[in-house]
C-alpha cells in the first residue's frame, strides 16, 4: 500500500532508493549499538548478491508494479515466495521435490490466473506486465531465502541485514539519479512519509527479523510470514486507498494461500494435529 503511494509521486526507482537507504541505515544504527562485526572484505560478495535478489530488484518490481496493479494483486505476487524457495531448496539444495509441491507451483499459478481473470482491475498489458513484475520479485526472493541459507550461516542476521541493504543502496543509486528533480518539485507529505515508513518499519526492523528467522528456522519457514502478507495489505489498502476486496480477489488470494501451504507441508502438518 505504502508503495502505491509513493512510487507514483517519486518513481520507482528513487522510492526503491530511498527505502533501501533508510532501512540500510537504520539496521547499521541497531547493530552497531549491538556490537555486530560487519567483516565487510570477507563478506562484500554474500552482501552483494543478497542485496540484489533481497532488496534492489524485488523491491524495484514491485515499485513499478505499484503503478498499475493493486495493493491485493502485489501482496498475492509476494504470497508466492515460498513456492519459489522450495523450488530454489530442489535447485541449489537438492532438496526433494514432492508431487505436492509441484502442483502446488502449478495450483499458485492457476490462482494468479484467478485473480488476474476476475479481479476488479481491466486486464491490460500493463496490468499483465505488473502482474509478472510481481511474480519475477517473488522468484527473487525465493533465491534470495536460499542463497542466504547457504552462504550467510557464518553471518550474525543482523550484519546480513543491514550489509545486504547497504548493498542494494549502493547497486539502486545510478539508476534513482534522474528521479531527483521531479521529486523535489512534485514531492508530497504522504509519499516522504510513506518512504520513510517503508524503509525504517518495512524494511530496517523487518528484515532485522527476517533475517534472525532464517538464521535460527531456516529460509523455508522464514518466509511462511507471507501468508500474513495478502490480508493485511488488501485491508489497509481497502481502509486508506478505497481499494476494493471483491469476490476475484479473495478466490485468487486463496488459492494462491492454499499452494503456498501445499508447498510448505502445513497441510500434513494440519492433518497430524487434528489427529
Amino acid at each position: 500500500m505504502l508503495m502505491r503511494i509513493a512510487a507514483p509521486v517519486f518513481g520507482p526507482m528513487l522510492t526503491t532508493f530511498g527505502r533501501a537507504s533508510l532501512g540500510a541505515l537504520a539496521l547499521y544504527l541497531f547493530a552497531r549499538q549491538r556490537g555486530i562485526d560487519f567483516a565487510w572484505r570477507r563478506n562484500a560478495k554474500t552482501y552483494f548478491i543478497i542485496g540484489l535478489t533481497n532488496t534492489a530488484i524485488p523491491f524495484s518490481l514491485f515499485a513499478w508494479s505499484a503503478l498499475y496493479i493493486p495493493s491485493a494483486y502485489m501482496a498475492t505476487m509476494n504470497s508466492l515466495a515460498p513456492i519459489f524457495t522450495a523450488a530454489f531448496g530442489f535447485l541449489l539444495l537438492s532438496e526433494r521435490l514432492s508431487i505436492v509441491r509441484i502442483a502446488a507451483f502449478l495450483l499458485g499459478l492457476v490462482g494468479v490466473g484467478v485473480l488476474v481473470g476476475i479481479g476488479p482491475t481491466t486486464v491490460t498489458p500493463y496490468v499483465i506486465g505488473g502482474v509478472l513484475a510481481g511474480m519475477g520479485a517473488a522468484i527473487n526472493y525465493g533465491f534470495a531465502a536460499t542463497y542466504t541459507r547457504m552462504h550467510a550461516k557464518e553471518i550474525p542476521s543482523l550484519a546480513t541485514a543491514a550489509g545486504s541493504q547497504f548493498a542494494a543502496a549502493i547497486a539502486l543509486l545510478p539508476f534513482a539519479l534522474p528521479s531527483i528533480p521531479h521529486a523535489l518539485t512534485h514531492g508530497t507529505v504522504a509519499a516522504l512519509l510513506s518512504v520513510a515508513i517503508l524503509g525504517v518499519v518495512c524494511t530496517g526492523v523487518a528484515y532485522g527479523l527476517f533475517f534472525h528467522l532464517i538464521s535460527t528456522e531456516g529460509a523455508s519457514k522464514a518466509v511462511t510470514v507471507t501468508f500474513l502478507v495478502p490480508a493485511t495489505a488488501s485491508i489497509w489498502a481497502w481502509l486508506l486507498l478505497g481499494e476494493p476486496i471483491t469476490t476475484g480477489i479473495v478466490t485468487g488470494l486463496a488459492i494462491v494461500l492454499l499452494a503456498t501451504a501445499m508447498s510448505l507441508g502445513l497441510l500434513k502438518h494440519f492433518r497430524i494435529v487434528r489427529t
